[in-house]
């Protein structure tokens, strides 16, 4: 499967399928609940666990492609109150504060209180924005972890710096503060988003050279929340690192998680090489069939189709198969690797995934 992806990316069609699935969710809540093994707790052992159920490692072995370091004007502390985690940002002209409660019924936290919510907001985070820097990453390490991939099959996921509308939502200020910024705010926010772009530059350049085969921006969008900010706020910045990219030879892919129908024609005609995460029905907004149709290429790579959502009930093994069979029939005109949209669930079934490397062999 890791001969096929590189085919794939150079626009070959390969003779075996690809099936990847992101277990970080099921593999954290089985170490949240006591029950993970020991050996999971280690690349290889994670690498090893995967290899066994027929999934091609990606997810699991990768790594950031920068570190984010602030300066001595920008104070980061935390506090843990109970199921609360609280984090300040402390500057010359103000504090934002950042809250996020576990739930522990589904393994995770949630964002419960954004940092930035007013134009007072805004100015704390220009500050801390242009008194941070994203430092790339160690490249040797991505080598190496590479080369411990390959040798279960797999390829490591590399993330650049998320966008900078993308961050802004989801990072700092979320999605209806984030809106009403833009309508009150917009200078300012503009000023903010050039200077998160800016200061990607650096890591860009280190990717460049390094030169692998595959990054990805890990943007986590949804056509809901994106589609009439793209053109404006988001087409700009992705040409402009697409290009940077495909001059060095490097494909990249994006991730669409949400709902496809405004962003994933957009995504295909800045020249994404791959889309990632695409959730189709009966989760997403749209059939499997008119996935390709609604892309309007034949050359961009369709990624997912499973939805996470369906290793959990009330959907069963047999619902299961079917959808995924109808997939394979659906996509096989075009380039496509089969994968989970977004994660598999705490409470999915993970022979799932075997009998589906299972069902792909057998094709």
């Amino acid at each position: 499967m890791r001969e096929a992806l590189l085919q794939l990316l150079r626009g070959e069609r390969p003779a075996t399928h690809v099936w990847t699935a992101d277990l970080g969710y099921w593999l954290h809540a089985r170490a949240q609940e006591g029950t993970a093994k020991p050996e999971w707790m280690t690349t290889e052992g994670r690498l090893r666990f995967l290899q066994g159920l027929g999934i091609m490692p990606y997810y699991e072995c990768g790594m950031s492609a920068y570190q984010t370091l602030y300066d001595d004007t920008v104070e980061i502390s935390q506090e843990i109150a109970g199921t609360k985690t609280l984090t300040r940002y402390r500057t010359p002209v103000g504090t934002l504060l950042k809250e996020e409660t576990y739930l522990p019924q589904s393994f995770c936290k949630a964002l419960t209180r954004h940092p930035v919510g007013s134009e007072r907001d805004l100015d704390v985070l220009l500050h801390i924005v242009e008194h941070r820097r994203l430092v790339p990453a160690d490249m040797q390490v991505y080598r190496e972890r590479a080369e411990t991939a390959a040798r279960y099959g797999g390829v490591p996921i590399l993330a650049v710096p998320r966008s900078p509308l993308p961050e802004f939502f989801y990072d700092w200020a979320g999605l209806q503060a984030a809106v009403l910024l833009l309508a009150d705010c917009g200078e300012q926010v503009r000023r903010i988003l050039q200077a998160i772009e800016r200061q990607g530059d650096d890591v860009l350049e280190s990717v460049c050279v390094a030169s692998p085969p595959l990054v990805h921006f890990c943007d986590n969008l949804t056509s809901a929340t994106f589609t009439g900010l793209y053109d404006e706020f988001m087409a700009g910045p992705y040409r402009r690192r697409l290009d940077r990219f495909h001059a060095a030879g490097v494909k990249c892919a994006v991730h669409l998680d949400g709902t496809v129908r405004g962003l994933l024609p957009k995504l295909a005609a800045a020249g994404f090489d791959a889309i990632e995460s695409l959730t189709p029905r009966p989760v997403g907004d749209v059939d499997l069939a008119d996935m390709r149709r609604l892309a309007d290429s034949n050359s961009v790579i369709l990624w997912g189709g499973v939805p996470g959502a369906m290793f959990a009930p009330p959907y069963g093994w047999d619902e299961m198969r079917k959808h995924v069979m109808r997939l394979l029939d659906c996509w096989e005109e075009g380039p496509f690797i089969l994968g989970t949209a977004d994660q598999v669930p705490p409470d999915a079934d993970i022979e799932w995934c075997r009998r589906i490397a299972d069902l792909l062999r057998a094709r």
